[in-house]
């Protein structure tokens, strides 16, 4: 009787997941929508939901720089319904916080990454800095005076800029914010000086002269800024600062699952629409899938720990 049952709990299973999925997916972003990563996900949604008529619903879980979002996808269930938006502050956890209420390593399982974006050096465009060396040279005369904003202590955007400052031996002042949008009405109303942030969400300020893109932090220019000259040509050698946007699932998610989501993500990455819109805004689509994923997250976590220490960051 035990096996007929266990036996029947394994069809009504398998039944389950071949007609998966069968209801909402929710992706649960750790920062406040319109930042980079919530766009790239809608985008890459939008065609999915195009090519399969499946929902998503993204559901924005701000606060603490990512923490109380992926704290939420760890405590969900691993049955296919709950992803969670991932960038590089997961890989910063550790270092930020020391403890968490969760076991890191394999606490949210790698899916998939979507996509790369190189950060631009933006500040407000009545600032008179014309380049990257007027801003040096503007920070070095005035320490302590200019200001950069962040989406909060431990973000992406605040390491990148603290190694930036230590780059470029300069001494700006840090303003946390919940998320990047907010960052951004920061600079455009005149109160931050300085964002390190990606093309995309700070595209139509940079095309209507309310912000002004100094550098793209990258080994090469992007086609979304073309006139836009690299960190090296700007002056500030070596310096490079990004972050990538992937898809990680609670421990426990069904690989039948996972596969569904890789093969989807890969048909709508690979679709020349999607490509021409990231590309355009400066976006490089990625399809990294599990194995190759991890990968990534684990190097991350070795290299930002390294960071962090040295640059004393530790969450407030």
């Amino acid at each position: 009787m035990l096996r007929l049952l266990a036996a029947m709990l394994v069809l009504a299973s398998a039944s389950a997941l071949a007609q998966y999925p069968d209801r909402p997916i929710r992706i649960v972003n750790p920062f406040a929508a319109g930042g980079s990563g919530d766009i790239v996900t809608r985008i890459v949604t939008q065609k999915i939901a195009e090519n399969t008529g499946k929902t998503f619903v993204l559901e924005a879980r701000t606060g603490a720089a990512g923490r109380i979002g992926y704290e939420a996808g760890v405590r969900s269930p691993g049955d296919g319904y709950t992803l969670v938006l991932t960038d590089t502050t997961y890989t910063m956890m550790p270092a930020l916080y020391g403890s968490l209420p969760w076991h890191t390593p394999g606490a949210l399982v790698p899916v998939v990454n979507l996509a790369t974006s190189p950060f631009l050096v933006i500040v407000r465009s009545d600032l008179k800095a014309a380049t990257l060396r007027d801003l040096i040279a503007m920070a070095k005369a005035n320490p302590g005076k200019l200001n950069y904003g962040s989406a909060g202590t431990g973000s992406i955007n605040h390491v990148t800029t603290e190694l930036f400052k230590r780059e470029a031996g300069i001494d700006i002042v840090h303003i946390p914010y919940k998320g990047m949008s907010d960052a951004v009405t920061g600079l455009v109303s005149g109160s931050v000086d300085m964002l390190m942030i990606g093309i995309l969400p700070i595209s139509s300020h940079l095309s209507s002269g309310k912000a002004t893109a100094l550098a793209i932090a990258a080994p090469a220019r992007s086609a979304g800024v073309p006139n836009v000259p690299t960190t090296d040509e700007a002056g500030l050698t070596g310096y490079r600062g990004g972050n990538w946007f992937g898809w990680t699932a609670p421990a426990g998610t069904p690989t039948e699952a996972v596969d569904w989501l890789v093969r989807e993500v890969t048909k709508a990455l690979s679709a020349p629409d999607v490509r021409e819109r990231l590309l355009a805004q400066g976006v490089v689509p990625s399809g990294l899938a599990r194995d190759d994923f991890a990968k990534i997250l684990r190097d991350d976590a070795a290299r930002w720990t390294t960071v962090m220490r040295d640059a004393g960051i530790k969450a407030e």
